[in-house]
């Protein structure tokens, strides 16, 4: 009796592994989704501010040089 509490039956053990590791998986693809979505919009921000970094600099640049001319 104490033997058929410990046996497992194969296709239920394997119904369940299957089970949780397709769950798994579908986290770990969403979470890589996750990463990729934030990579891409941090990359998108970055180049904004490059860019609005520059427009400044030219700005500074040509106000200073509008003072030192006066």
């Amino acid at each position: 009796m104490a033997n058929s509490q410990n046996d497992v039956d194969i296709n239920v053990l394997v119904g369940l592994y299957n089970q949780r590791l397709a769950t798994l998986t579908n986290q770990n693809v969403l979470l890589e989704a996750k990463v990729k979505t934030l990579t891409q919009d941090y990359e998108e921000e970055k180049t904004k501010l490059l860019a609005n970094m520059m427009e400044l600099q030219e700005k500074y640049e040509t106000l200073a040089s509008n003072i030192d001319e006066e």
